[in-house]
């Protein structure tokens, strides 16, 4: 039985709030830091590629918080991002973040930015 996929990825920082969302029948919902909510049509290849560069870049192994030590020292305008993942097989991951990555975290973001076509920066 095929589950439900999600993906969805939301990131914020003083300059402004981005996040993209896979929806149902290979739609998508992206919100830009400027621009209004914006629907789309993902290929099905662009969602299979994604889930081949996801277990090669490690996305299953991540913690679920990052940094996994608290700071003594709050910061008051960093980046705060937020991933949701459950691919076709069941297989889910949740993990957050505020100015703390794990490993890959930028090739993650490229290959976010292909499935979508959106400009996530951190």
């Amino acid at each position: 039985m095929i589950k439900k996929e999600v993906i969805c990825y939301s990131g914020f920082s003083m300059g402004g709030f981005e996040a993209c969302e896979l929806l149902e029948n290979n739609k998508a919902k992206i919100n830009a830091l400027e621009t209004s909510a914006e629907i789309i049509e993902i290929k099905e290849y662009k969602i299979l590629t994604f889930w081949d560069k996801i277990e090669e870049i490690g996305v299953w192994k991540w913690n679920k918080k990052y940094p996994i030590k608290e700071s003594k020292y709050e910061i008051l305008d960093g980046y705060n991002w937020d991933l949701k993942l459950r691919d076709r097989n069941g297989r889910a991951k949740y993990c957050k973040g505020y100015e703390g990555y794990p490993g890959k975290f930028k090739d993650f973001i490229k290959e976010l930015n292909y499935l979508f076509g959106s400009k996530i920066e951190f």
